[in-house]
């Protein structure tokens, strides 16, 4: 186990936050046993359960108890990689730093050139633009029975938006990963959250935004230590609720990058039902 800090890992936390897909459960799934239990007894300890996603809030991410039979409810969620911040008792869901139409519409710009699909979430998954139905949103729509519009960059650049999520080709990540680089903007911010051989995933959105800056909120209005959180993530959209948290730990799954920053790691992947192993032989 990595103890980056130089501090013990602690028993006594008063807040559990981690990511969804990746994290808690594998993309789409339910919660494993180990994990569900382990979430369950935190619960009755009086810790207090969230999440920080990158998905937008809205009520689909807030029924997730209910979809995993948990006997709770989330006491917050972070969503859009920290621009959402949602609490227990609280009708609305707060938005912080959206990306602005005209910075929207330079980034689809620069990226025009790639085979991409763009997607910005207008009203949460109620309604979405993207550049194409491609099987990612065929399936997404269907599950999410979301209104979908297809546009062009002037219709995806209607509105400000807290993220633009682009699809990319694996055999042009050099190219575009060359792109961004070469057009760094103090406007926005880009992060990876998805890989695999032949497609991977970044999301631009404002530079002040990520996970850390929900959880400090979270965690500043609440009057809570940060050092009394344990938090879990996989992948880089992660690390910095991971560095805020007291103990940040990234699943054996996650990216090379988010291990590297983490507290600890641990011993199996998401599959393997590794947030409630760890859970339970380290803090249960």
């Amino acid at each position: 186990m990595n103890k980056k800090r130089g501090i013990k890992v602690k028993k006594d936390f008063k807040v559990f936050v981690a990511d969804i897909d990746g994290t808690l459960a594998a993309k789409g799934e339910m919660l494993m046993p180990h994990t569900k239990a382990a979430l369950e007894k935190l619960h009755e300890q009086g810790v207090l359960i969230g999440v920080a996603t990158g998905r937008p809030l809205d009520s689909r991410v807030l029924a997730k108890p209910g979809e995993w039979e948990l006997s709770f409810d989330f006491d917050f969620a972070i969503g859009m990689n920290g621009g959402d911040l949602w609490e227990k008792g609280n009708d609305e869901i707060e938005h912080f730093y959206l990306l602005e139409r005209t910075v929207v519409k330079e980034i689809l710009e620069m990226l025009s050139e790639f085979d991409i699909n763009a997607i910005v979430y207008e009203k949460g998954y109620d309604q979405i633009a993207c550049l194409r139905m491609d099987p990612f949103m065929v399936e997404s729509q269907a599950r999410n029975r979301s209104i979908v519009e297809v546009g062009d960059i002037e219709r995806l650049s209607r509105y400000d938006t807290g993220k633009i999520e682009v699809h990319c080709s694996g055999k042009e990540k050099e190219r575009i990963l060359a792109k961004i680089a070469k057009h760094q903007s103090g406007k926005w911010a880009v992060m990876q959250t998805f890989a695999i051989e032949d497609a991977f995933t970044i999301e631009f959105l404002d530079p002040r935004i990520n996970k850390g800056m929900g959880l400090e909120k979270f965690a500043q209005r609440n009057q809570i230590p940060l050092e009394e959180i344990i938090a879990f993530g996989d992948m880089e959209n992660d690390i910095p609720l991971l560095e805020k948290a007291g103990w940040g730990v990234c699943l054996a799954n996650g990216s090379s990058q988010t291990k590297e920053k983490a507290d600890a790691v641990t011993d199996y992947t998401v599959d393997e039902d590794g947030l409630g192993r760890y859970l339970e032989e380290h803090i249960l």
